[in-house]
């Protein structure tokens, strides 16, 4: 197997950085990536973040994720994300990007491809993995903070294949994308 690939691909995202607070940034990274790329990027507290892929021959691709967040959050907070210039561009294959700043943000990108004699679904319950409660003492009487997403307009240009992309600054967020695929 070649694993030629491997070291340009560890240093292809060595422009996104987590900066103090809760700001984060991806600055022309991961550009022309081929396979299956996965990237998660979180500033702040309490962030969950999961990229899976799950392939099944023969049988019924089955994945459950789960994530559960209990503190408290200050909604006053200011958050900045931004994936800037030629991010993920010109590339081909799976591509799972999470990217957070603030507190209590859930998100998650799933793939799961089945070749499989019978029928398959996803269900409410898959659909449904997230689940995020802010505590009732976790609101404060300031919710006066500033929350920016940026994405640049030549971002995941000329890309292939299955993009998948979750962007949040604030308190509490919750985000997934799925993509199940069966192949009779």
């Amino acid at each position: 197997m070649n694993r030629s690939w491997l070291i340009p691909a560890l240093f292809s995202c060595s422009c996104a950085m987590a900066g103090d607070g809760h700001e984060a940034l991806i600055d022309n990274s991961g550009k022309q990536y081929t396979g299956v790329i996965s990237v998660n990027q979180a500033a702040g507290n309490q962030q969950q973040q999961i990229n899976s892929r799950s392939i099944t021959v023969g049988g019924q691709a089955s994945t459950v994720l789960i994530q559960k967040l209990d503190g408290k959050a200050d909604p006053s907070l200011n958050a900045n994300t931004a994936i800037q210039g030629t991010s993920f561009s010109n590339g081909n294959g799976v591509l799972g990007v999470n990217q957070s700043a603030g507190a209590n943000n859930q998100m998650i990108n799933a793939v799961r491809i089945s070749i499989n004699p019978g029928p398959q679904s996803i269900d409410d319950s898959v659909l449904s993995q997230q689940n995020t409660t802010l505590l009732p003492d976790s609101r404060s009487s300031s919710t006066t903070g500033s929350r920016q997403v940026v994405t640049s307009d030549q971002a995941f240009t000329g890309s292939r294949g299955v993009v998948q992309v979750n962007q949040s600054a604030g308190v509490g967020n919750r985000m997934a994308n799925t993509l199940g695929i069966t192949i009779k």
